[in-house]
């Protein structure tokens, strides 16, 4: 039961965002009473907490299964991209600036689970494609892997990219290209290409 609630508060969250979301709401949706949510949850917080830890390991589970498949560097980020791209798609508000105004130390903590995956996986990535000769082998991997982050970051803030003026799609898809390509040899531009058809 207590991972129903959890699944049906992270499909709810989505739908309508954090905020919006009740504990009624959630009963309701799932044909239970209030008390059985709070059997298992101490409040709405606690709630929020544990469907944003459930969220962000199916994400984590998912990405840590494209790093397994030997694919090479470029397909690999392509790949992870898609999954972020897909996980964009099933939000229907602004779930991530809800969550850091109402929830602001849940969000500090998931801002820090994703800063480690983050630096983790490029970390995993930058290796993989200086040793086959796509990235460059003079990289400052501290540097590249902290743009990479701040930049993704941006990409998401509404007030730099509106999203009546820019598809949010869009802008990852051209800030990976630029961004691949900045860190890439000659080969690894020619394999970009390649995967790319531009």
């Amino acid at each position: 039961m207590k991972d129903k609630i959890i699944q049906k508060s992270a499909q709810l969250n989505y739908k309508y965002g954090i905020k919006n979301v009740t504990m009624d709401q959630i009963a309701k949706e799932l044909g239970i009473s209030k008390k059985t949510i709070y059997r298992y949850f101490a409040n709405k917080n606690d709630l929020v907490r544990q469907t944003v830890d459930y969220i962000f390991d199916q994400i984590q589970t998912r990405i840590d299964q494209i790093c397994m498949m030997k694919l090479n560097p470029y397909e690999e980020l392509f790949r992870v991209k898609d999954l972020i791209k897909e996980n964009i798609n099933k939000s229907e508000t602004s779930s991530h600036f809800q969550l850091k105004k109402y929830y602001p130390d849940i969000a500090q903590n998931l801002e820090n689970r994703k800063f480690n995956s983050i630096m983790e996986c490029l970390d995993h990535n930058l290796k993989k494609g200086v040793k086959s000769g796509y990235y460059k082998s003079d990289l400052d991997k501290d540097f590249v892997k902290r743009m990479y982050y701040s930049n993704t970051l941006n990409l998401m803030n509404p007030e730099l990219f509106p999203p009546e003026l820019f598809d949010r799609h869009q802008t990852m898809d051209l800030f990976l290209k630029m961004f691949l390509t900045g860190i890439s040899t000659k080969k690894g531009r020619k394999k970009l290409k390649e995967l790319t058809g531009k």
